[in-house]
């Protein structure tokens, strides 16, 4: 009887991890073309591939974050020269106007189709810029700087509490830790002191921090079905129509005047503001907050103080004390404090890929 031919065994090749394994754990997979293309194109792939447990697509939030933070402290410093020129609504009015513009342009290009109801954005545009800002102008009419600082530092704390109460987001010792030890640096960076006075102007100074914090909340809610632009764009576009009644009777009124011809670097100075602070630090702000969870979302803010410090200091000159470097140390304390694990949430892109990959079983011989 002839002998049955032993099988030939051939060891299994993966297409994409050409390493040293055993054969026993190389598995084979068809890719495709599109997926191949991200490996060569993506460098955050690229770099998972070459140092193992790297995964940059992860760090782009956080980057994110930085960057909105970093624009927001900027802004800060640079609005001061924008308020001392044309006064602090006809600021707010160009800095809205400036944003709502450009992030229009952007979307109109881009032709997307809106993703939300109206009523969810007009909701969003009414907290902030609206209600955050207005509020905070108003505020500072009829309190002093020190106590609008230590209020307007409690919206880190405002976030993680919002996140607990509207969304049933996870608290942990670390992350209340993290937002006090931060929020005690930021009062300190601004030279807040814990005394107020309970005037109007506190209230209307908590109303705008309430204002903003809660707007962190519904772009949470809103992220997960709309794109960071859209978001960004409806949210000052509403924004901007609710400040032309407002100017209407600020300028009506004589509060303040319009501005002309000799207070243009004012003016150029605002719309920098709007384009960077606002077009450019929302967008970024609102891309992260739909990859990382809420409370980090809000821990970030505390950042906002210490690069206006550090803008304060290399570019107008002042003076930094020992409160104010103290006060830093322990904003990055808390930063470092609070959890980061599991915030961000897989790419888009990541999910297709691995979704375009088809794993075949391994051969079974008689």
């Amino acid at each position: 009887m002839a002998e049955i031919p032993t099988p030939l065994t051939l060891p299994r090749v993966d297409l994409q991890d050409h390493d040293h394994r055993s054969p026993s754990v190389w598995p084979f997979r068809f890719v495709s073309s599109a997926s191949r293309e991200k490996v060569r194109t993506d460098p955050s792939d690229f770099t998972a591939r070459v140092v193992p447990g790297v995964e940059l697509h992860r760090l782009r939030p956080y980057g994110a974050l930085i960057a909105a933070t970093g624009s927001w402290g900027v802004a800060t410093a640079v609005a001061k020269y924008a308020v001392d020129g044309i006064g602090a609504f006809t600021t707010l009015f160009i800095e809205v106007g400036t944003a709502a513009a450009a992030l229009w342009i952007t979307l109109l290009c881009v032709r997307t189709r809106r993703t939300v109801p109206l009523r969810h954005y007009l909701f969003l545009g009414l907290l902030e810029p609206v209600v955050a800002y207005g509020a905070l102008d108003l505020g500072l009419q009829h309190t002093g700087a020190a106590d609008a600082a230590l209020l307007d530092g409690l919206q880190s704390a405002m976030v993680l509490v919002m996140g607990v109460v509207f969304i049933k987001e996870a608290v942990t010792r670390r992350s209340v830790a993290g937002v006090l030890i931060a929020t005690v640096g930021a009062a300190l960076l601004t030279g807040a002191h814990f005394t107020l006075s309970g005037s109007i102007g506190d209230a209307l100074v908590l109303l705008g921090a309430l204002g903003a914090s809660a707007s962190v909340i519904v772009v949470s809610r809103l992220a997960a079905e709309a794109s960071a632009l859209e978001l960004t764009a409806y949210q000052f576009g509403f924004g901007f129509l609710f400040t032309i009644p407002l100017m209407a009777v600020v300028w009506g009124t004589g509060s303040e005047k319009v501005p002309d011809a000799t207070q243009l670097p004012h003016i150029a100075a605002a719309m920098a503001i709007g384009l960077i602070g606002f077009a450019l630090g929302y967008l970024a702000y609102n891309y992260a907050v739909s990859h990382v969870t809420v409370g980090v979302a809000g821990m970030a803010l505390n950042l906002i103080p210490l690069f206006g410090v550090v803008v304060a200091v290399l570019w107008l000159g002042e003076d930094l004390s020992t409160p104010k470097v103290i006060g830093g140390a322990l904003i990055l304390v808390g930063v470092f404090l609070f959890p980061y694990d599991a915030d961000a949430e897989p790419s888009k892109d990541s999910g297709k890929s691995a979704a375009s990959e088809v794993a075949i079983p391994e051969e079974k011989h008689l």
